[in-house]
């Protein structure tokens, strides 16, 4: 027959002294810090080199350019389409979007309506060839 171990009253099964259950809310916070850190930096080390990281469809790239530069920002700022349309095409900021994309998007009709559409989506700025139609999205202008 087993002979019963004696156990402390204050002790429960399985309980070790050496070991704490649980961690201070600033070790939750520290914790939660250092793992949103790696992800990000790891995001950036595999998407970066290739610049194939984007937001809303636009290249991380090209929005670090844009937040850069005192006018663009301003007249996104402000509200102008207008402004910011002109500015943003001063800084190639269009070509710089075809380029991105035209390995995915060959016909260069498709890919100017798809980059229009983006920035309308960013910008609320209409392109003078195109209009929205019920669903927001860009047609070309019917021509006559």
């Amino acid at each position: 027959m087993a002979q019963s171990v004696a156990r402390s009253k204050k002790t429960p099964v399985g309980y070790c002294h050496t070991h704490r259950s649980s961690l201070t809310s600033t070790q939750w916070a520290v914790t939660i810090a250092y793992l949103l850190t790696t992800a990000v930096v790891g995001a950036a080390v595999l998407f970066m080199p290739t610049g194939r990281l984007t937001l809303g469809g636009v290249p991380v790239p090209i929005i670090l350019t844009f937040l850069q530069d005192g006018k663009a920002l301003n007249a996104y700022l402000d509200g102008d389409s207008k402004r910011l349309h002109a500015r943003l095409g001063d800084m190639g900021i269009e070509e710089a979007m075809k380029d991105f994309y035209r390995t995915q998007i060959p016909n260069e009709a498709e890919l100017d309506q798809h980059i229009h559409q983006l920035l309308y989506e960013r910008t609320g700025y209409v392109g003078t060839a195109y209009r929205v139609n019920a669903e927001g999205v860009l047609v070309l202008k019917d021509e006559g």
